[in-house]
């Protein structure tokens, strides 16, 4: 699923599931916290994010003006998932669109959003490293996809929070609300949840005064 939540709408197109090597995994994005604007609270809590109007008119500036979030689920085994994790069943991804469709998709939506544009800076946030360094490249890879500039640079959220709060989130998202506060968003391993989860820690940080920079090296 991709999610824009910016300063005048929160847009929640269809859901994206690529099929891939048989298996069908979980393409989830989520874009946030583009610019400062007041208005963007109200549409940040009615998603349940928990923003107050002070909370988000109080971000310092930022070295890009969208931060794209997103987070892989790929709980799956040649032919079938297993929903222990993550919640999927098989008849939730059966006849979905394939992983070339689906990353055409999002070059048409990063497009349609002006995040193709020079002028416009933004960057991938994961909770990890493992989905933009070995996930997405390895199955694109497998199946002889090229893989587009903007998935190569991306922000560790685990790196950016263990530089603001200096601690390491050895249990990841968990830690990482527990170390702010924050009450966990849904399920752990749900991509979509995982996604909002991230945007809460991220806009608890900005709010601290915590500036994001890139953390992956380069390709």
């Amino acid at each position: 699923m991709i999610v824009l939540l910016h300063t005048g709408a929160a847009k929640f197109p269809q859901n994206l599931l690529p099929r891939a090597r048989q298996a069908v995994c979980s393409l989830l994005l989520a874009g946030v916290l583009k610019g400062y604007s007041s208005i963007v609270s109200r549409k940040l809590a009615s998603h349940g994010f928990g923003a107050s109007m002070a909370a988000m008119s109080s971000f310092p500036p930022q070295r890009y003006h969208y931060f794209l979030v997103l987070d892989f689920e790929a709980t799956c085994d040649k032919p079938q998932i297993h929903p222990q994790l993550t919640g999927i069943i098989q008849g939730m991804v059966d006849g979905q669109p394939s992983l070339q469709q689906v990353l055409e998709r999002v070059d048409e939506w990063m497009a349609k959003e002006g995040l193709l544009d020079p002028s416009v800076k933004s960057i991938f946030v994961t909770c990890g490293d493992w989905d933009l360094k070995v996930m997405l490249p390895g199955q694109c890879q497998y199946l002889g996809l090229p893989v587009a500039d903007y998935f190569k640079q991306w922000i560790n959220l685990k790196k950016a929070y263990s530089f603001a709060m200096g601690s390491w989130p050895k249990n990841g998202l968990l830690d990482m609300n527990k170390g702010l506060n924050l009450q966990h968003i849904g399920r752990p391993h749900s991509g979509i949840d995982d996604c909002k989860n991230i945007a809460n820690i991220m806009k608890t940080l900005a709010h601290r005064g915590f500036i994001f920079k890139q953390t992956s090296k380069p390709f």
